[in-house]
């Protein structure tokens, strides 16, 4: 059965978030009702067509158009900035044959899309990073001219495994669609350096890369809602696991397939637990087996299980990049337990956890360290406590400042779904209530 299509992704391209940043943009002008695209064509001296065109990433903008949009819209100089990366793309595709919004293969001459040159939306919104990035050498360009190389040397696989850290510590910010397209640029790389002449250490490294590429890739396409992607990178990243010896990898696949499997309300995954239980990867495994004891109720296994995930953490060394995906650290452990006693309508405890990890990730004035963890699951938690407490208003009002973080992925959307239905199910004439039902419709839509 073929796989539904999907909205094109706005950093893929250039000319995508150039596309899909005008319509933001557009849409703001006014709440009710939209500025249509007729309307906002007769305002820039355009037809709504053309329009209509450039916002899905099928035609190339113009100076007199990114001009006219800056006057029109709050812009502050972005689509300016950006117009020089559209350009040089197109004349890139121009070069290939090829048209977007497939673009062309990677190469030195080539210009890396947003997903690869950018770690966080905010970049891509600020005017002297886009100017920059239209001066400057990109990543995926130097890795291309590393992959044409007959051989490799330590310096090249050096800054792979220094690349492969840098997406690793990203997941904690960055949302799944701006990763996606990176993580699979590098492996793209990767494949090609093994047509190359390597001893057995360098493949070795190679394997081991290539391992956590697909084992984040796995993360990313399950948080967007692409289970069979998700399921398919899974299982590469255990073949490569496998022909690397890396028990790790190895390890984090089948937590994978435990994560996959109590998202879905399926039995826990078993395997796994006992094949690298002094590394990360065996406390997340015990993290897995907790939560599913508390969803099911049984409190006794369920603390069980934290326990040994913290008897597990105990022996290992602080980790040196806390927000690597793949390093479990003691915050995390509270972020666990907080959602656990939540499900076991331990009241007192899972707030006291909340709140810790609310306190951890809000330490720096300004600066959220963990979003996922704050806005998308400590917040729920947090309403889902109000919501037993018989605090409907409280609830609703946490879990629609939740929607409002953009936080929301696939993979977390039934803990939203289940605030969602004991509220309408309760509550369903509160007003908060209803707001919150409403919003968590168009989130859930959105994602679908």
């Amino acid at each position: 059965m073929p796989r539904p299509l999907k909205p094109t992704n706005p950093y893929a391209s250039w000319t995508a978030l150039f596309g899909a940043t005008v319509q933001r943009l557009r849409q703001e002008l006014s709440v009710q009702p939209v500025v249509t695209q007729a309307e906002f064509g007769r305002r820039v001296c355009a037809s709504g067509s053309k329009v209509s065109a450039i916002e899905r990433g099928q035609v190339r903008p113009d100076a007199a158009f990114v001009e006219a949009c800056e006057r029109e819209l709050p812009a502050g100089g972005i689509l300016r900035a950006m117009l020089p990366l559209v350009i040089r793309e197109w004349e890139y595709w121009a070069r290939l044959g090829t048209s977007p919004p497939t673009g062309g293969p990677l190469s030195p001459d080539g210009i890396a899309p947003p997903g690869e040159v950018a770690a966080t939306p905010a970049e891509l919104a600020d005017v002297a990073f886009l100017e920059g990035a239209a001066d400057g050498a990109v990543e995926a360009a130097e890795l291309a001219r590393e992959t044409e190389a007959s051989d490799i040397g330590a310096g090249t696989l050096e800054n792979i495994d220094l690349a492969v850290d840098r997406l690793r510590r990203s997941y904690a910010s960055a949302p799944p669609a701006l990763l996606i397209p990176r993580v699979q640029a590098r492996l793209r790389g990767l494949r090609r350096l093994h047509t190359g002449k390597l001893n057995l250490t360098q493949r070795r490294q190679l394997l081991v890369a290539g391992g956590w590429l697909a084992t984040l890739l796995a993360t990313l396409e399950f948080d967007a809602g692409d289970q069979p992607a998700a399921e398919d990178s899974r299982d590469a990243a255990l073949q490569l696991g496998k022909a690397a010896g890396h028990q790790e990898i190895m390890a984090w696949s089948f937590e994978l397939l435990a994560w996959f499997a109590l998202v879905n309300h399926q039995p826990l995954a078993q395997q796994g637990l006992t094949l690298a239980p002094n590394t990360s990867a065996g406390v997340q495994l015990a993290m897995q087996q907790a939560r599913v004891w508390a969803r099911l109720g049984q409190r006794r296994e369920t603390e069980q299980a934290l326990r040994a995930g913290a008897t597990a953490l105990a022996r290992l060394p602080p980790p040196a990049h806390p927000e690597d995906h793949f390093a479990f650290d003691a915050p995390k452990l509270t972020f666990y337990a907080a959602m656990c006693f939540t499900w076991l309508h331990q009241t007192e405890r899972a707030e006291e956890h909340a709140r810790q990890v609310i306190a951890q990730s809000t330490g720096t004035p300004g600066v959220i360290r963990w979003p996922t963890r704050f806005f998308a699951v400590a917040q729920i938690d947090l309403a889902l406590l109000a919501t037993q407490r018989g605090q409907p208003d409280e609830a609703a009002l946490r879990g629609t400042a939740a929607l409002n973080s953009g936080r929301v992925v696939a993979s977390t959307l039934g803990w939203f779904a289940e605030l969602d239905d004991l509220l309408i199910r309760h509550h369903g004439a509160v007003p908060e209530v209803q707001d919150f039902h409403e919003g968590y419709a168009v989130v859930r839509r959105s994602i679908s």
